[in-house]
């Protein structure tokens, strides 16, 4: 019965974990097509704007052309009711100098065929030519992407023999003390980190950490082969801790800042800022408990921001020391005190225990 409870939550867990995912890749899929059509918008938008831009230089240049046109038509229609008049009512010398001026008025307009020379009355057609690289992704891009199915064992499920099981009943089981615990070394990590401060490892077994050196506040990502992925620099902010939400996103503490305290909240897939939570107090050490962030924050003591409309609410008869740093396990709360070398333990806002050895702290 064991094994079959132990196969089943596995399985379960599984089949939540792909929920999960499945969530998570409808979410990026929408927050790629968002990308997309505000991109669209923006072309859509800049090419209006040359379209309209360029129907105007067209039609005011023919316009122009039209505008002269008629008033040369006018002044023609005005020397033909002139000599008209002259033939009926004027004498001789009146029709020989109203036709010099007749004369000058139809010089004038045979710069009707300067137009044609100069290329003014020529017929304008307007066209546009659509961006290749758009017509080859609405041609050549079949489908989004792939789905891909990986299979490992299930290296968690912990199968009880009978054997096993026969002699857990007839040993007593030995009390595990902080004293039998035994550190093994792994690995050396080499990070380009000149105050490294902070540190988490991802759901992906990947490394996090932050440099506190001031002018040279950065967050550093090492694979778990130990090579640097890449390099998030904060500017105009610092980095002391920080703390894995989910996946793709991380929250950084700044600890004391010459620009301005608080926790961001950086996306590792755009590898950006895209929030900042500011406190009035610089915070130092920080975790995640699933629902909200905890952080040390001198002056305030330790304070939860909530992951929900981010609001910070201060958790009473909490005094911390700089360079302070927190972890939370179930409902308890453990953090550091370097200046008074304790460890602290609270329970619901209550203090449960306080170890102090300055020896080893």
């Amino acid at each position: 019965m064991v094994n079959i409870s132990r196969i089943r939550e596995n399985r379960e867990s599984n089949i939540k974990t792909i929920k999960d995912k499945k969530t998570q890749i409808i979410e990026d899929v929408r927050r790629l097509k968002k990308k997309i059509n505000l991109h669209l918008d923006k072309l859509q938008e800049d090419f209006m704007k040359q379209l309209d831009k360029v129907k105007a230089e067209c039609c005011e240049k023919i316009e122009s052309t039209v505008s002269s046109l008629s008033d040369q038509d006018k002044e023609i229609v005005q020397c033909n009711a002139e000599i008209e008049n002259m033939q009926k009512y004027a004498s001789d010398l009146q029709a020989f100098l109203g036709m010099r001026d007749i004369q000058n008025t139809i010089t004038k307009n045979e710069s009707i065929h300067s137009l044609v020379q100069n290329k003014n009355v020529e017929k304008v057609v307007l066209d546009c030519s659509i961006n290749a690289k758009i017509q080859d992704f609405i041609t050549n891009v079949k489908k989004l992407g792939s789905i891909m199915v990986e299979r490992c064992s299930s290296e968690t499920i912990e199968l009880v023999r009978k054997k096993d099981r026969q002699a857990q009943i007839l040993v007593t089981e030995e009390n595990l003390s902080v004293n039998n615990i035994k550190l093994n070394f792994k690995r050396k990590l080499k990070t380009s980190c000149v105050e490294t401060r902070g540190c988490c490892v991802t759901e992906k077994c990947g490394y996090l950490f932050t440099d506190y050196k001031f002018h040279g506040e950065k967050l550093v990502a090492v694979n778990s082969n130990g090579k640097t992925e890449y390099t998030i620099k904060l500017i105009s902010y610092s980095s002391f801790d920080l703390v894995c939400i989910d996946d793709n996103t991380v929250a950084v503490s700044t600890g004391h800042s010459y620009e301005k305290d608080g926790v961001l909240i950086i996306d590792l897939t755009t590898r950006k800022v895209k929030r900042f939570i500011e406190l009035s107090d610089s915070p130092y050490g920080i975790t995640f408990d699933g629902e909200s962030l905890i952080c040390c924050c001198t002056g305030n003591g330790i304070c939860r921001i909530s992951c929900t409309d981010f609001n910070c609410t201060n958790i009473p008869n909490t005094s911390v020391s700089p360079l302070t740093y927190i972890v939370a396990h179930d409902d308890r709360i453990f953090y550091t005190a370097p200046s008074e070398n304790t460890v602290s333990c609270l329970n619901r806002r209550k203090l449960v225990w306080e170890f102090k050895n300055e020896s080893v702290l």
